[in-house]
């Protein structure tokens, strides 16, 4: 709302800074945007194995990032960064990701790991018991 509001304010009665301003919102969104991804990244790294990532759904997302940030990057030029900008950036942190989850994928294939290992109870802090899959209830009785 306060967004709404601050926009409203630039339009009607601040419009020669209305640019300042749309490059401020792109770079809040590229910095939420970028927040969102290094907790992903943070995990999978220290689990080394890709858990419920869909490398498959990756694998189109990740192209389709770049091909966005192209698309309006042609149509808004260099002025535009701060819309297209965050494709960009948040593309990089995708096809980060994906590397990484395709080598993990690739070693647990190499070592002969099951493909979805379940953590074990120091992987999770103890949140995990032995035995429990995802078809384990989260709310159990006495928790």
């Amino acid at each position: 709302m306060v967004i709404f509001i601050l926009s409203l304010y630039f339009v009607l009665r601040r419009p020669n800074n209305l640019q300042g301003w749309a490059e401020f919102l792109g770079i809040f969104a590229t910095v939420l945007a970028s927040i969102q991804y290094f907790p992903q990244i943070y995990t999978t790294y220290m689990l080394k194995r890709v858990g419920s990532l869909s490398i498959p759904m990756m694998c189109i997302q990740t192209p389709g990032s770049f091909l966005w940030a192209a698309s309006l990057a042609a149509r808004l030029g260099k002025q535009g960064w701060s819309a297209w900008g965050v494709y960009m950036v948040t593309g990089c942190l995708q096809g980060a990701l994906l590397a990484m989850a395709i080598y993990f994928e690739l070693q647990a294939r190499k070592t002969q790991k099951p493909y979805r290992e379940e953590p074990d109870d120091q992987t999770m802090n103890g949140h995990a018991a032995v035995g429990d899959s995802e078809e384990t209830p989260l709310l159990r009785a006495g928790d």
